[in-house]
């Protein structure tokens, strides 16, 4: 019952991520939807307006370099924002701290890619730094084990990019967790928050880039 859009392929990152939403668009809560400079004019861009959102462009530059294509990978976990703020546009940190938002800064450029958001209070990562910069922030965290979650021509991908929320209560993953060694504590930190998972497919759970 989701209506699904299609992000157009983003040109200027790594061909193998180039169909990543978590690299080309950027929710910032509300209305505000910030896009990669590539959607300026798409019929992507066009729907999104047609719906309501109000769009901003951020003057970036995305290469094919890691940290070069994830200025909009920033991970929203209620009033908070997960980010590597060397990297992230002045516009977008002003535009949080201006609404209340606290910005929580990370070495991970991939914030988003490498966090579960759960609800508002809570995550799931194996990224260490992102643990400890969610925990000094006051957010409930779970660190799982790095691995697990494919992604084609890499080494492996990230929980955050193969997860998203369809409801206030229901997580959705691409695939199954059973391959995952923490695949019973993710389920009882859900259940623990009343988070119900939603499996999308029956493969192992795949990195699609949030």
């Amino acid at each position: 019952g989701i209506k699904a859009l299609s992000v157009p392929d983003n040109g200027f990152v790594d061909p193998r991520l180039a169909g990543h939403a978590d690299l080309s668009v950027l929710h910032g809560g509300g209305e505000m939807l910030w896009l990669a400079p590539h959607l300026r004019g798409s019929d992507f861009a066009d729907q999104l307006r047609d719906m309501g959102f109000a769009l901003d462009y951020p003057d970036i530059s995305q290469s094919t370099a890691y940290l070069g294509d994830a200025q909009l990978n920033v991970c929203i976990c209620g009033k908070n924002a997960i980010c590597n703020q060397f990297i992230v546009p002045t516009g977008f940190v002003n535009y949080l701290t201006s609404r209340g938002f606290e910005v929580v800064d990370c070495r991970q450029g991939y914030a988003k890619c490498s966090a579960c958001v759960v609800d508002e209070g809570s995550i799931i990562t194996a990224d260490r730094g992102i643990e400890a910069a969610a925990r000094k922030a006051g957010l409930d965290v779970l660190l799982i084990e790095p691995g697990y979650i494919s992604l084609d021509g890499f080494t492996f991908g990230f929980i955050g990019g193969s997860s998203f929320k369809i409801s206030r209560s229901k997580l959705a993953f691409t695939g199954t967790l059973d391959a995952h060694p923490n695949r019973d504590e993710i389920l009882r930190f859900l259940e623990k928050h009343e988070i119900e998972a939603v499996y999308l497919t029956e493969k192992p759970a795949f990195d699609i880039g949030s």
